[in-house]
């Protein structure tokens, strides 16, 4: 019985002991020190969100804001954590887009360094990314010093425009190998993480792209 209870209290313990990080996006409440601007390899414009009453928004140019443009530096920003998190972690924020696409969560091992050295830049990195039809898994690659990227798995399932959704990952670290487990509305899937995949710490955050894009809130535990 002794035996029992030492093992429910140190069980316990290690639950109360276990990191968190949750920020409301709302003005005047979270501290942006926690975060780092992030640039894409792909684009040449480094850009930052807005901040609004309640939630930030990616910038949009006016001519754009009604349009879902795919591949559009000008629509681009990227907000990781300023420190990494480790092991087997769940990843969620609020979020709703305009139009079609495409608000999501990132999961990056490692950040590499533009080419003048002044912004943090994405190398080898997941995406997990809600819009109108469903939710796709993206694994962007670097290789040989330029971007490459495939979808690792997708759900089908109409999300609505202007509609508040709470997009979870968890990454888990199994006997089987790494898995990510995606939830939002009801809906779940899973990924087996590629073989090559061996991080067990990351940076995690958000990127709004390719239309307006809303983010309420952003937790990590």
């Amino acid at each position: 019985m002794k035996k029992i209870l030492l093992i429910f209290a140190f069980s316990a313990l290690c639950l109360s002991a276990a990191e968190k990080f949750s920020v409301s996006f709302a003005r005047g409440k979270w501290n942006p020190a926690d975060f780092q601007v992030v640039k894409s390899p792909r684009f040449d414009k480094v850009e930052n969100f807005t901040q609004q009453s309640d939630h930030i928004a990616n910038m949009v140019p006016p001519e754009l804001a009604n349009k879902a443009s795919l591949s559009c530096a000008d629509s681009y920003c990227a907000l990781l954590t300023a420190k990494k998190f480790t092991g087997n972690i769940t990843i969620s924020s609020k979020m709703s887009f305009d139009k079609r696409m495409a608000p999501l969560i990132v999961i990056a091992p490692e950040l590499g360094k533009s080419a003048d050295g002044k912004h943090p830049e994405l190398r080898d990195h997941y995406e997990i990314v809600l819009y109108d039809l469903g939710i796709n898994v993206w694994h962007h690659r670097y290789i040989n010093g330029k971007p490459a990227w495939y979808k690792l798995a997708y759900i089908l399932a109409p999300y609505k425009p202007q509609t508040i959704y709470d997009l979870t990952v968890f990454l888990k670290h199994t006997v089987k190998g790494p898995q990510m487990v995606i939830k939002c509305d009801g809906r779940e899937f899973g990924a087996a993480m590629p073989v090559e995949f061996k991080a067990t710490e990351y940076y995690v955050g958000i990127i709004g792209c390719e239309g307006v894009n809303r983010f309420y809130d952003f937790k990590v535990r």
